[in-house]
């Protein structure tokens, strides 16, 4: 049976809960509901199902729009928008509905990345960010092409100074080394199997003359900084000629052909279909999953470099319900701060016309993130998050001494009381959380279904019952809780309040630092 057969076992809330959190970061009681019954087919046709485009980000303290260009103020200085995007960006993780969309678009922020304290200027990040959006699932050859002249990128990468008389090779070597086709074994001095030196530097030649006009703010071609002769590729690229050219056209055409040569190396697919399948599925690459998944996949995406079929044949596939990868990746930030808050119900984020309160709630889970060791739209260089590439570790990287204690801050200060204008709420308001469950009177029946919804591996009978006596009820026995909870359902009174909100505290602490929590 060919790996990459669609999935024909059985569909529960398990299987429904691993696809919800590797395509969209996770899912409400409700939405797991919903994906349940709808199926595995229909519900894949919805998280890949296009969507309006969010509202832009607006100034959060006037809510008014900037990112055209209009009423952005440089004199509040390049971090005010940036954090204000930030904050923006969570809020639409949090709250779209299931969608491959968001966390598509995180893999290409993450896959051409630029780092914001370098662009400095959010209108050009929101820009480039707002294009992977729009078009993350279409032509992987139109996203390189674009991403190439966009701004951001071209400030980032130093394109903006790539000249005739001074070729600058940033963002040829990226291009290669990172963005396509990849870099192979060192198969000798500036070879490294999939391209060259030589390479890089005809790449710079044909790259040279794009700009972003200082009067406008966009990009253009200037045609008399660009470089005219031919660029003559080495062995690695069949010695293919890009021939000069001196006409207003020159740059586009050349690019195309650029990548055009690039995208016919097998290895160009390869690459691509791998970083996909690190991101959606498992750092690991075996040869056996590199032969069974990743060069079918390959073949498949050279054919029109159309991405959203790769994808939706990948994540309805065998290979991804098998269960050695259930919980085979350690969460990301995003993972873990997202994925807790697109599951609770109790939380509230402001409306959007609310602007300094809403900023002022979604960058403190922004912080926390960045706090973790991955800040939004500032990856640490231009390869991206280490995570995603650093061998042997991959989601390794996530955890450490340092991160480890912020993760179990973050979790900790959900069930703290948020002060608000009206008074006050709570993250996770555990009991008003517990309510909306199916078995909240059952100690043992919600532990089963906080597993369910929080865990990608099941417990074992002995450790839902070791979290319903020694968490739960702190050192007493588990069908206790049926009239603990009872006492408080008949009289919700300030003690009998304190009381349940004191034990299901004590046992979402409890449940968010366990080791196994850290696995999705």
């Amino acid at each position: 049976m060919s790996w990459l057969e669609p999935y024909g076992g059985q569909w529960t809330s398990r299987e429904a809960a691993h696809l919800l959190r590797r395509a969209c970061f996770g899912a409400s009681k409700a939405q797991l509901n919903q994906a349940v019954a709808d199926g595995l087919q229909t519900t894949i046709t919805k998280l890949f199902a296009a969507r309006p485009l969010p509202e832009p980000p607006v100034d959060q303290t006037s809510g008014v729009s900037w990112t055209s260009g209009d009423n952005y103020d440089p004199s509040n200085g390049a971090n005010y928008y940036y954090q204000g995007t930030r904050a923006w960006l969570v809020g639409i993780m949090v709250q779209e509905e299931p969608s491959i969309r968001e966390k598509l678009t995180l893999f290409w922020m993450n896959h051409f990345a630029t780092e914001g304290s370098i662009v400095r200027n959010a209108v050009y990040t929101y820009k480039m960010m707002s294009y992977l959006r729009e078009h993350g699932l279409g032509s992987f050859r139109d996203m390189v092409k674009q991403i190439t002249i966009e701004e951001a990128m071209l400030i980032y990468l130093n394109g903006n100074t790539n000249t005739a008389g001074n070729p600058n090779e940033n963002y040829a070597r990226e291009l290669q080394e990172l963005f396509t086709i990849g870099k192979g074994p060192e198969a000798g001095e500036g070879d490294y199997t999939n391209y060259t030196e030589q390479d890089v530097q005809a790449a710079a030649k044909v790259l040279t003359g794009w700009r972003v006009d200082r009067t406008t703010k966009q990009t253009v071609f200037q045609s008399r900084q660009h470089d005219t002769s031919d660029k003559t590729f080495s062995h690695r690229y069949q010695n293919t000629v890009i021939k000069g050219r001196s006409d207003a056209n020159a740059g586009s055409v050349e690019l195309d052909e650029l990548v055009s040569m690039i995208l016919k190396q097998p290895a160009t697919s390869e690459y691509i279909v791998a970083k996909l399948y690190r991101w959606f599925v498992n750092s690991d690459v075996t040869d056996v999953v590199r032969e069974n998944v990743v060069l079918p996949l390959a073949s498949q995406l050279a054919t029109d470099w159309n991405v959203g079929p790769v994808l939706i044949k990948l994540l309805s596939s065998q290979h991804f319900f098998d269960v050695k990868l259930i919980g085979a990746q350690l969460r990301s930030p995003a993972d873990l701060v997202i994925g807790i808050l697109r599951a609770l119900t109790t939380f509230q984020i402001p409306t959007t016309s609310e602007f300094n309160l809403r900023f002022r709630y979604l960058i403190s889970f922004s912080t926390s993130m960045a706090a973790q060791q991955m800040s939004l739209l500032e990856p640490p260089s231009v390869a991206g998050w280490t995570a995603y590439y650093q061998v042997p570790g991959f989601y390794r990287e996530w955890l450490s001494t340092a991160t480890l204690p912020q993760r179990n801050g973050f979790t900790d200060s959900l069930m703290k009381l948020i002060r608000t204008p009206n008074g006050g709420q709570y993250a996770l308001d555990s009991v008003e959380f517990v309510k909306t469950l199916d078995h909240p009177d059952d100690a043992l029946l919600l532990i089963a279904e906080l597993n369910e919804l929080f865990f990608a591996i099941p417990f074992t009978e002995s450790t839902t019952t070791r979290l319903a006596e020694d968490v739960l009820m702190d050192g007493g026995r588990s069908y206790e809780w049926a009239n603990v909870w009872g006492q408080y359902v008949s009289d919700p009174n300030k003690d009998n309040t304190n009381k349940v909100r004191t034990s299901l505290d004590r046992l979402f602490s409890y449940l968010f630092r366990m080791a196994e929590f850290q696995l999705f």
